[in-house]
């Protein structure tokens, strides 16, 4: 009977500190891109992320999230003529570790892979390729109420197109809401 009792005990501690999380935040993104054929690039734009979490053990997390990471834009001498146009975005499953500082603030790195989707075009082409990379993240979290976070993350992959590659990253900040 001390046996069932204790695997009781165990699942339903277990259950306590399972927790789900949702959570969005925008800012900047950059592409480390050269941009071969163009006079001018622009490797910064506006980035946005989606995400929900499971809390599995006290520490650790298993994530999955998207994000749109925007375009980058290489210019001709015409001003009003694009050499080309990358646009990229990822889905990311990835593992969670979060360390408290203090009872409301905490840092978070993140693990894990994205399937990054990235298209381009312009004056040479069009072309489509989606990769699996390697995503790595960095986060800090402060807790505004018991349920309430205001998050600022850093996501780092990289992506591949048309025979180019490079590498993706964005700053952000925002919202995470616990169940």
């Amino acid at each position: 009977m001390s046996v069932a009792a204790f695997a009781a005990m165990t699942m339903f501690a277990g259950a306590a500190s399972a927790q789900a999380y949702v959570g969005g935040t925008v800012g900047f993104s950059n592409f480390s891109v050269d941009c071969p054929g163009g006079t001018s690039c622009d490797t910064q734009d506006t980035a946005f992320k989606v995400y929900g979490g499971f809390t599995v053990a006290p520490h650790i997390a298993i994530e999955v999230a998207y994000i749109d990471f925007g375009s980058t834009t290489s210019r001709t001498n015409l001003a009003s003529l694009n050499y080309y146009t990358v646009d990229s975005s990822a889905l990311i499953v990835n593992g969670a570790y979060r360390w408290d500082f203090s009872p409301k603030w905490a840092g978070v790195a993140r693990l894990g892979l994205a399937s990054v989707s990235t298209d381009i075009s312009g004056l040479v082409g069009s072309d489509s390729d989606s990769s699996i990379n390697l995503y790595a993240g960095f986060g800090i979290e402060y807790a505004v109420a018991k349920n309430l976070k205001i998050v600022g993350a850093i996501d780092l992959t990289s992506f591949e197109v048309g025979g180019s590659d490079g590498a993706l990253n964005a700053v952000s900040g925002g919202v995470q809401f616990s169940f």
